[in-house]
């Protein structure tokens, strides 16, 4: 008898063992989860992929800003080449004789890469290389 009953506790045991994971891999593999669930489980998983790229880019975009201001505040020294984005008319500095400078010789210009900076260059315009620097 006592083995009668044992065996019919292992067999339970087994058959609970079993179900379980039968059912474990049902939900994990979607085959007795409802629509209802599935949609929810996928659309959990856009939303986690879009958040991950939207993060992805605001870090790629913040990077670049930083970049951007740390060339924005830069200082060039006699013989570096200032960057074509200021060596716009923009940046060109007309009125040298107010500040009591010789006027550049051709193919020279004076510019002010940042108006919160008194510092000045004389410049190569074709190629950008630092002839002078000047300040006031």
């Amino acid at each position: 008898m006592k083995h009668l009953l044992l065996a019919a506790a292992l067999a339970t045991v087994a058959v609970s063992a079993n179900g379980a994971a039968e059912a474990r891999d049902n939900h994990r593999h979607g085959h007795h989860a409802s629509k209802a669930e599935r949609d929810y489980w996928k659309h959990r998983e856009k939303a986690e992929r879009r958040a991950h790229k939207e993060y992805e880019k605001a870090e790629r975009d913040y990077r670049k800003a930083v970049r951007e201001e740390e060339k924005a505040y830069r200082r060039w020294a006699r013989g570096q080449y200032i960057p074509v984005e200021y060596r716009q008319p923009r940046y060109y500095v007309h009125d040298y004789r107010r500040h009591g400078w010789d006027a550049p010789p051709a193919g020279y210009t004076y510019v002010r890469p940042d108006p919160g900076d008194d510092t000045y260059y004389m410049i190569e315009l074709a190629s950008g290389l630092v002839a002078r620097i000047l300040g006031d």
